[in-house]
């Protein structure tokens, strides 16, 4: 991570009031990312210098309004365009989600399925792994069809395998070990 991203996110966590919904911030700002990373046009309108300053602002707070942004959040991409850091925004939200989650003690998780699971089954797997690793875990969740069924899960250094394929694995190597007995 940049150290300017790293440095916006603390600049901004260090001015939000106590109890300021992160996760929705987030989530908000993640849709005007998209927004603007998705559409070309935009994408050029905010990177044209011939465009005026308040044009520019004008469409921020129309994206912001849009998604639902609260007035600090407005702000927030406010001053991303004025120090023209718009098109740094991945990085920055990304470092706003890592410090968040580091000043509550939440820790990522990456889960790997076989196939796509609803939100019933994904709180379940955040349940145990939070329970498993002691914290409270953010989940990002991955489909490869090659683990045949069950979950891989990385917290931190740690991996849980409960793949059909690891058990496969494993029943090979147990075999061919006994078989050379």
């Amino acid at each position: 991570m940049s150290s300017f991203a790293r440095s916006y996110a603390q600049a901004f966590l260090g001015v939000v009031p106590a109890g300021y919904d992160a996760d929705r911030f987030l989530e908000n700002a993640e849709t005007i990312r998209r927004a603007i990373a998705g559409t070309r046009d935009l994408k050029a309108f905010f990177a044209a210098p011939a465009v005026p300053a308040q044009a520019k602002r004008n469409v921020i707070d129309e994206l912001a309004r849009m998604a639902g942004l609260d007035e600090l959040g407005r702000r927030f991409f406010q001053l991303l365009l004025q120090h023209r850091r718009l098109s740094e925004v991945a990085p920055i939200l990304q470092s706003i989600r890592d410090e968040s989650n580091r000043a509550r003690g939440v820790v990522a998780a990456r889960v790997t399925l076989a196939s796509p699971v609803g939100d019933g089954e994904r709180d379940r797997i955040a349940a145990a792994l939070s329970r498993a690793v002691g914290r409270q875990v953010r989940l990002t969740m991955d489909v490869d069809e090659k683990i045949l069924g069950g979950f891989v899960a990385r917290v931190g250094s740690e991996v849980f395998d409960a793949s059909v394929l690891h058990a496969l694995e494993q029943f090979r190597e147990q075999n061919s070990q006994g078989a050379g007995d």
